[in-house]
């Protein structure tokens, strides 16, 4: 990532990451955060492009 895409980073959006963090639920993290879960994917989708990364990984079943 390049400084510039961290300087113009919505900062709401590294507490969407915080809360989904400590709950591992994006419905829980909406509820916490007083949001719906589909205005916190939507956020979520934001920190993903902003930041290049894809954040979380589901686990594979065998």
């Amino acid at each position: 990532m390049h400084l510039d895409n961290l300087a113009r980073i919505d900062l709401n959006l590294l507490v969407i990451l915080q809360v989904l963090l400590e709950e591992r639920s994006v419905t829980r993290a909406a509820s916490r955060l007083h949001l719906s879960q589909s205005a916190l994917s939507k956020s979520l989708n934001r920190l993903r492009d902003t930041l290049g990364d894809p954040l979380f990984h589901r686990p594979t079943t065998q």
